[in-house]
C-alpha cells in the first residue's frame, strides 16, 4: 500500500463520524417506529371503545307486556328498530303465538293502538310524541258472547 492510498487522519475521523450517525439515526428510526406501533394500537382500541359506546347508546330496554295471557319480557333493542320489528321480537322474547286479532300499543293505564306507526323506529316514534317510553302490550280481541 502506498502511502496516499491509506486513510488520512482527517478522513478516517469523518467516516467514523458518519457511521456513528448513521447508527444513532437507525436506533432513533427503531423506536420511532416502536412508538408508531404502540400509537395505533392505542387507536385501534380507542376506535373499539368509541364503537361500544355507540352501540350502547343506540340500545334501549324494550319492557312489553301481553294483557290477555299476563306474561312480560323486557329485552335490548337497537333504538333503530322499526315498531314492527318490536312486536314481532315481543312475541318471540313472550313466548307466545301472535293471533290474527292481535293490536300492538302503548302500555299503561290508558293505552294507544300503535297499528298506524309500526313503520316509526323507536327513535322518531319517541321524536314524534306517539309514545313515551319504551313500555308496551300487546292486546288480543277476546271472545263475546
Amino acid at each position: 500500500m502506498t502511502q496516499d492510498d491509506q486513510p488520512k487522519g482527517n478522513e478516517h475521523g469523518s467516516l467514523s463520524k458518519a457511521l456513528n450517525d448513521l447508527d444513532q439515526a437507525e436506533a432513533q428510526l427503531a423506536r420511532a417506529r416502536g412508538e408508531e406501533g404502540a400509537a395505533e394500537h392505542k387507536i385501534k382500541e380507542a376506535i373499539e371503545e368509541v364503537k361500544e359506546a355507540e352501540h350502547d347508546r343506540d340500545r334501549v330496554t324494550v319492557h312489553v307486556v301481553h294483557v290477555n295471557e299476563v306474561e312480560k319480557a323486557s329485552f335490548e333493542e337497537s333504538i333503530h328498530a322499526t315498531l314492527q320489528q318490536v312486536w314481532d321480537k315481543s312475541y318471540k322474547e313472550l313466548k307466545i303465538e301472535r293471533k290474527p286479532k292481535d293490536i300492538f300499543q302503548t302500555a299503561g293505564e290508558h293505552p294507544k293502538s300503535l297499528m298506524s306507526y309500526l313503520g316509526l323506529t323507536l327513535a322518531q316514534a319517541r321524536d314524534q310524541k306517539v309514545i313515551a317510553d319504551f313500555c308496551f302490550g300487546i292486546a288480543s280481541e277476546t271472545g263475546g258472547a
